[in-house]
């Protein structure tokens, strides 16, 4: 998903930044003096979000769908089919669908099958299975549905279809629901736990002038008079939320792309008719892309499905081979690259081939896919271009909740941008700890490649992290992912010398060997602090001090006393 609206003001702000940065001048990190409290969650936030056994005791390998969009009436409906496995002994399942659609049948296996009996709350569908079913044995439901879909009011931050009308005043729409849950728009196990191994989709829509895109390869497009129908096929596995369509009227593009492994990929933009000769101007950037994200991180994870832009109404959205373009075609990335493309383009790998199995952990693909961003402008371009990039995200970490989230309670709230940019500021912090970029790129790689096409948690990285470096670094994470605050670095300046140390922090914090430069002008000095007061006396008279915080994620405070509890312990 990509960045709240403030964040993406101040990517025009780069030659100020840079000069902030030639005179000394030091952006404060803030930490608020009471921490944030997380909403009431009500009983469909509960349905929704917890592992319950009747959710867990069963995996969904496949999603067969069958849907007619009436963009007319604002409606959608079918047949949607889960195949699933059963973990453990079962006689019942739970499904989830919006209360706003109404049931029209439940059934055993296919559309002629038996009747299952259900019941509903909330979302929530508690079926019960016509026999029960054994550990390891497969099983099919079939659910038939109808009705008018909520209506995303801030696209793509609430979820909810969006129905749009184009220039010319053709219908556009498709459903976002990373934050909301893809059981907005059809029956489904609506958890980011689960993944199908693939799915087939079907689009009956009644205007055939127009034309459906969807995830996966194309497989082919059916006549019926007035109306038409659009078949594809997802031959990976894909966390839910990614599952999309678009209906409007499009002109296609195609290209290919030749992968560090000498792989082709192909490349289709989908585009509004009016806006052709933009999208062929502006889309040849896709492959430089493609090159540096796969040299940073791994091998493009969908080859045999493909990779497609398809223009929207609203910003942008990562749906796994087929992200929601809507930017303009405008480079607002330092003028040079289009900032939509680039960061939806990063979840390929961090959000869509690696999913947070709980969106407790949604910094895992949010952090490190804005972390990304600057990894892409370093390669491009230069350190000091990704350090300013990384510079406009702390300015607005606001630190009023832990990065890790509540568990169980599908809570992602878009007003708090800090599983974007702290997130990223975590990555920048533990590559500065490690100082040793060919073994933290090794750590980037190896999590990719171990975990790729499935989900994971925080504990997940934190291990791989842990192997790799061959030490604990429980103390890092315990810090950054499950407090609120910044680390302090508490600081005095005397006519005797700088005294500093770090507070707010635990006794084994003092592990972080990271530099923190202060100095003036091109004089400056490097320090590692720990929970002890140091002090370092300058080779000569100084009384001007800026702290310059590059390095590392932290808040820098005054401390008047620090002299005095230096002395006092009789160093």
């Amino acid at each position: 998903m990509n960045r709240i609206k403030h964040v993406l003001l101040l990517l025009s702000l780069t030659l100020f930044i840079s000069s902030c940065g030639l005179f000394g001048i030091h952006f404060k990190v803030h930490n608020p003096k009471k921490p944030g409290k997380y909403p009431k969650f009500n009983s469909e936030t509960i349905l929704l979000g917890e592992l319950t056994p009747i959710r867990k005791n069963f995996n969904v390998v496949f999603y067969d769908l069958d849907i007619l969009v009436d963009a007319s009436k604002k409606t959608i409906g079918g047949w949607v089919e889960t195949h699933s496995v059963a973990l453990k002994d079962i006689d019942s399942i739970q499904l989830d669908l919006d209360q706003q659609f109404i049931i029209e049948g439940i059934k055993w296996k296919s559309r002629e099958g038996e009747d299952l009996k259900y019941s509903r709350k909330e979302r929530a569908i508690f079926i019960k299975l016509k026999d029960p079913i054994r550990e390891g044995e497969q099983f099919s439901v079939h659910v038939k549905y109808t009705g008018k879909p909520v209506v995303a009011r801030k696209p793509p931050w609430s979820g909810g279809m969006v129905w749009k009308k184009d220039k010319e005043g053709n219908a556009w729409c498709g459903p976002v629901c990373e934050t909301d849950g893809s059981s907005t728009w059809f029956p489904c196990k609506d958890h980011t736990s689960d993944e199908p191994d693939s799915v087939k989709l079907r689009f009956t829509i009644p205007d055939s002038s127009l034309s459906v895109v969807s995830n996966g390869v194309f497989k082919g497009r059916e006549q019926h008079n007035n109306s038409a129908s659009f078949n594809w096929k997802i031959s990976y596995p894909i966390n839910l939320y990614n599952i999309t369509f678009y209906l409007g009227n499009f002109a296609k593009i195609e290209d290919h792309y030749t992968g560090i492994n000498s792989k082709e990929l192909k490349l289709s933009y989908y585009v509004l008719k009016p806006n052709l000769d933009k999208a062929r101007k502006h889309f040849p950037q896709v492959k430089e892309q493609l090159r540096i994200y796969e040299q940073t991180y791994g091998e493009y994870p969908w080859y045999n499905d493909g990779f497609k832009l398809v223009e929207s109404p609203y910003a942008g959205q990562e749906h796994q081979t087929a992200i929601a373009y809507g930017n303009g075609y405008k480079n607002d990335l330092n003028g040079k690259d289009d900032y939509i493309i680039l960061h939806e383009m990063g979840h390929e790998w961090f959000g869509n081939a690696i999913t947070a199995e709980d969106l407790a952990d949604v910094w895992l693909q949010e952090g490190i896919t804005t972390y990304g961003e600057a990894l892409y402008l370093e390669k491009k371009y230069s350190y000091e271009e990704a350090l300013n990039h990384l510079l406009f995200y702390k300015l607005v970490i606001k630190n009023k909740y832990p990065l890790v989230g509540p568990v169980g309670r599908r809570y992602f709230d878009y007003h708090d941008g800090d599983v974007y940019t702290k997130g990223a500021w975590l990555m920048h912090t533990l590559r500065k700890n490690i100082n040793n970029d060919t073994l933290f790129f090794a750590i980037l790689r190896t999590f990719y490649q171990e975990n790729k096409m499935k989900t994971c948690t925080s504990k997940t990285f934190i291990e791989t992290v842990n192997r790799m470096t061959g030490k604990s670094y429980d103390w890092f994470f315990n810090h950054y992912l499950y407090k609120n605050e910044a680390p302090v670095f508490e600081y005095q300046y005397t006519s005797e010398g700088f005294y500093y140390r770090w507070s707010n922090v635990a006794a084994d914090f003092d592990q972080l060997a990271v530099p923190l430069k202060f100095g003036q002008g091109a004089n400056r000095v490097e320090v590692f602090p720990d929970v002890q007061i140091q002090k370092y006396t300058p080779a000569g008279p100084t009384n001007i001090f800026y702290i310059y915080d590059d390095n590392a994620l932290f808040k820098s405070k005054k401390n008047k006393m620090l002299e005095h509890l230096y002395n006092e312990t009789g160093k």
